[in-house]
């Protein structure tokens, strides 16, 4: 028996600690599991009211450090390339999810936007409520909602908000299959490449299809093409006011000129197969805008409440490891909870975790 599982054991005589899990993406289900293991009742509020099926982008994922924090033995869905593993957001989510509903002590619960938490304190526990109007009482609630986090505002109110760091964020996902036939194809193991002209910065690399599929030609080519130049396109629709961003540009919500304009340097200035598939996602409407948003800590905790992942320490993917960042998170989190045994403990577990990752956080955001 695990450790972990050893301390999930010791409190089946009391009553489990009750968490809730604000944000139910990569880090959040990656807690809510961890969490699980050491005997906690989780409750994970996910504001989309389904499962992704498809969308979102590429990503790295260091499949060690998963197995370690979620202890799930079974491979996640990659890709294995020479320099990386590899996978799509919508697919390691909902491998994720899976194997969190498989588990007793883990509660998903979508269409549930947290609106806002009370975070209590060593006498007392916290509160999350829910857009829909539902409150949960909680002895410890991580914030694990993202970049443009809600649950920052209870942990740091005076600096609740990450700024835009100047560079919006064009991507999307091609199928091999959609490819014109006379392109060649990235060969197997192919790494991942970054390309430069002007002042754009092209990243490439392929990921598993659809339904995880990984041989050459039913793959997908993930790209994220960084563009400095869109701060007034970003205004014009709304999703920048000043420097606090309010969301992301939608598939096929770019303007045609600027559609063209992509287009156009696409072809004439990146290389094959990419410019291709760009060409392709720009036709057929899939490409979307992810403003890159930074937010630097000056704490993790306050009372019952914790923040992880992007909520935590929102950084440029130009540095990578944003999502094994999360991880490391996570880690600590379960290893400072590791030997609370009753609600009373759990703000102390809390400035313990935060002693183990604020200033790693913080390191992290300034080198991106």
């Amino acid at each position: 028996m695990t450790e972990d599982r050893l301390a999930g054991a010791e409190r089946a005589s009391t009553p489990p600690i009750r968490c809730v899990v604000a944000g139910g993406s990569l880090v959040g289900l990656s807690a809510a599991i961890a969490l699980s293991r050491l005997g906690f009742e989780v409750t994970v509020a996910e504001r989309s009211p389904a499962r992704a099926v498809d969308g979102g982008g590429g990503l790295g994922v260091d499949v060690a450090l998963l197995r370690e924090v979620t202890g799930i033995d079974a491979d996640p869905p990659v890709l294995h390339g020479i320099d990386r593993d590899g996978t799509a957001w919508h697919l390691l989510q909902g491998w994720l999810e899976e194997h969190a509903a498989r588990l007793a002590g883990v509660s998903v619960r979508r269409g549930t936007e947290v609106s806002s938490v009370i975070p209590g304190g060593p006498d007392r526990g916290a509160t999350v409520r829910a857009a829909t109007g539902d409150a949960f009482a909680a002895d410890l609630v991580v914030g694990a909602d993202g970049a443009r986090s809600t649950v920052r505002a209870t942990v740091d109110p005076a600096h609740p908000d990450g700024g835009y760091a100047g560079v919006l964020l064009w991507r999307t996902l091609v199928d091999e299959r959609a490819m014109p036939p006379a392109v060649a194809l990235p060969p197997a193991g192919e790494p991942a490449r970054e390309v430069y002209a002007g002042p754009f910065r092209l990243v490439t690399y392929p990921v598993p299809g659809p339904g995880g599929e990984t041989a050459v030609g039913q793959r997908r080519l993930n790209m994220v093409w960084y563009d400095p130049e869109q701060r007034e396109l970003l205004h014009e629709a709304g999703l920048l006011d000043g420097q606090t961003v309010h969301g992301s540009l939608a598939p096929g919500a770019l303007p045609a000129p600027v559609r063209q304009r992509l287009a156009d340097f696409a072809a004439a200035r990146w290389p094959s197969p990419w410019r291709e598939a760009l060409t392709l996602a720009l036709d057929t409407g899939t490409v979307f805008g992810t403003p890159i948003v930074h937010y630097k800590p000056t704490r993790l905790v306050t009372g019952r409440v914790a923040l992880a992942g992007d909520a935590a320490h929102a950084a440029s993917p130009m540095v990578g490891g944003g999502f094994r960042q999360g991880l490391y998170d996570v880690l600590a989190l379960a290893q400072a909870l590791r030997p609370v045994g009753s609600p009373d403990e759990v703000p102390d577990a809390l400035t313990r975790y935060q002693d183990a990752r604020l200033a790693a956080a913080i390191r992290h955001v300034t080198r991106s």
